[in-house]
């Protein structure tokens, strides 16, 4: 693990996490009863790069983006692994499931903590600007990783190819053949694994925030956050804050106001 300047600002980093082992491939068609699954049927089974992300709409909690090459000779072996939606899996089963993918898929692992976040908010970019550019270098991790011609590569659409595009003209990198999907997740196991991932990184990191803070923190936007960021800044100074949560959100805002009270 390293700690790589995001060269979409001099003073923004980003914690840097690749595995690139790749364990021996299981012979395409080594699971036939995992092809029979109706889920599978829907799959794109040939080699690509998905990428998604976890945590952006969390107060608490850093932005984890994933991007990771699934080869057309794992497809068996994931869909065997009854891969699905994580909104749908258990926390258990989400990290079961990214022990058993972590160390065979070709990865890229970027997390955002929200000190970092917050100093990009206040240099004017939104989260899609952000996302943008942390998609990309995650993208342009894997790619490099691969060292070999990928011609899928697939995000989730959260805006318009033009404006995704346009957030990275300063980029040096910039993958310019991505494709956009609309539930990429139903449709990608790349795509799929990748949220997994990034899910099990953000519970990791989350976790170590809850036992560092000595706060059990919660999850999402709701008046729970804001009263537990309240505790927070009484206990540890209102400048923990900029540390902890994502400074843009309007609970934010309330939370200075309660802290008047």
């Amino acid at each position: 693990m390293n700690v790589e300047k995001n060269n979409c600002s001099a003073n923004s980093n980003i914690i840097n996490m690749h595995a690139s082992y790749h364990a021996p491939l299981n012979e395409h068609g080594s699971n036939v009863s995992a092809l029979n699954d109706e889920r599978a049927k829907n799959y794109y089974d040939l080699s690509h790069i998905g990428c998604d992300e976890t945590g952006s709409g969390d107060f608490f909690g850093p932005l984890c983006v994933v991007a990771c090459y699934v080869d057309e000779r794992d497809f068996d072996w994931l869909v065997s692994l009854n891969i699905r939606d994580p909104k749908t899996m258990t926390s258990k089963e989400i990290i079961e499931t990214a022990r058993e993918i972590k160390d065979r898929l070709i990865y890229s692992l970027l997390i955002l903590d929200n000190s970092h976040y917050n100093h990009m908010a206040q240099e004017g970019f939104n989260l899609a600007n952000i996302k943008a550019k942390l998609y990309n270098q995650a993208v342009t991790n894997v790619m490099q990783k691969v060292a070999m011609k990928i011609d899928k590569k697939v995000v989730n659409q959260f805006v318009s190819p033009k404006t995704y595009y346009n957030y990275l003209k300063n980029e040096v990198i910039v993958v310019k053949d991505l494709s956009f999907e609309q539930k990429g997740e139903e449709k990608y196991l790349g795509i799929m694994c990748s949220a997994i991932l990034s899910r099990y990184a953000y519970y990791q990191y989350f976790n170590n925030m809850s036992r560092s803070l000595k706060i059990k923190l919660p999850r999402g936007t709701t008046s729970t956050v804001e009263n537990v960021a309240v505790d927070i800044a009484r206990k540890y100074g209102e400048k923990m804050l900029l540390k902890v949560t994502k400074t843009n959100m309007t609970n934010f805002k309330r939370v200075k106001e309660a802290l008047k009270k």
